[in-house]
């Protein structure tokens, strides 16, 4: 009878957040946030965001997904299904955040706004999204889709000349020992890939504002670098400073990770092996 009916307990409480499943799956798997931090080169506190689906800590739209996807493989969920559930969440979140509209009373000129209010409420909207566009173009953190995308756009403009002569170490270059250590160090939130000799992109991660990373003995030897913000990234030899990497806001890739190619590169030669730099794709949310 309906009044023998009882509230569901809390153990059957549908789970309807992402970033709840996500949690459950690692926790069935015994893995905890440092493990999943590990497999996924993304800091703990963004794997705690995502979680709590709390996705205002993240810088942007394209980072949410990109993160989500890369933590569903950790655990092995189907990443294609956690990332679009993960843009529905978002989509129902800055519709929730919206004001109520309230119809004004066309009887009551006193509730009609001024000229005045109108016009400053069109100005502050303007600034307001030309600010956003632009922390948008700075920050937004490319999936793997735009890493695809980026690669071919990259390959297209790509010229090779076979007859071209190979750049030349010089003597500063090659007194450098093999086994330097080449550090990256983000000045500002910076997103890093690294790809093989196929031009893929195997592995990425993100540095945040001085963050330093050591590129590993076996990544130096197999991969070149590649980012989106080479302003926002400093690259150290022995703790020398090589300079910049390419234009600002370009995507750049190639980039030889071997110290006697990095230290050529600052004293004004190209490395053996050539860079590419394309500008960078902006993305909508």
């Amino acid at each position: 009878m309906a009044d023998e009916e009882t509230a569901p307990t809390q153990g059957e409480l549908a789970i309807t957040r992402t970033g709840d499943k996500l949690r459950l799956a690692r926790e069935a798997a015994g893995l905890s946030l440092a493990d999943v931090a590990t497999r996924t080169r993304i800091t703990q506190r963004h794997l705690e965001a995502i979680e709590r689906s709390d996705f205002s800590e993240l810088p942007g739209r394209t980072y949410v997904t990109g993160f989500a996807r890369a933590y569903a493989r950790a655990v092995d969920l189907p990443e294609a299904e956690i990332g679009a559930a993960v843009r529905r969440e978002l989509d129902d979140d800055e519709y929730g955040a919206r004001p109520l509209y309230e119809a004004y009373e066309p009887t009551d000129p006193a509730r009609l706004p001024t000229a005045r209010l109108t016009w400053t409420l069109v100005i502050v909207a303007l600034v307001l999204v030309s600010a956003y566009g632009v922390w948008r173009f700075l920050s937004v953190e490319p999936d793997e889709a735009l890493i695809a995308a980026q690669n071919q756009a990259a390959d297209a403009s790509e010229a090779p000349d076979a007859a071209a002569p190979a750049a030349t170490p010089k003597a500063g270059a090659a007194a450098v020992a093999a086994n330097a250590p080449v550090v990256l160090t983000g000045i500002s939130e910076v997103w890093i890939g690294f790809d093989d000799a196929q031009g893929k992109t195997e592995n990425w991660r993100t540095l945040d504002p001085g963050e330093t990373y050591e590129v590993p003995p076996a990544y130096i030897e197999q991969f070149t670098l590649r980012t989106s913000i080479p302003q926002a990234l400093k690259v150290t030899v022995g703790g020398r400073d090589v300079g910049s990497i390419g234009p600002a806001d370009t995507l750049v890739k190639g980039i030889s990770l071997k110290p006697a190619d990095l230290i050529a590169r600052a004293e004004g030669g190209a490395g053996t092996t050539p860079a590419t730099a394309t500008p960078a794709r902006k993305t909508g949310g």
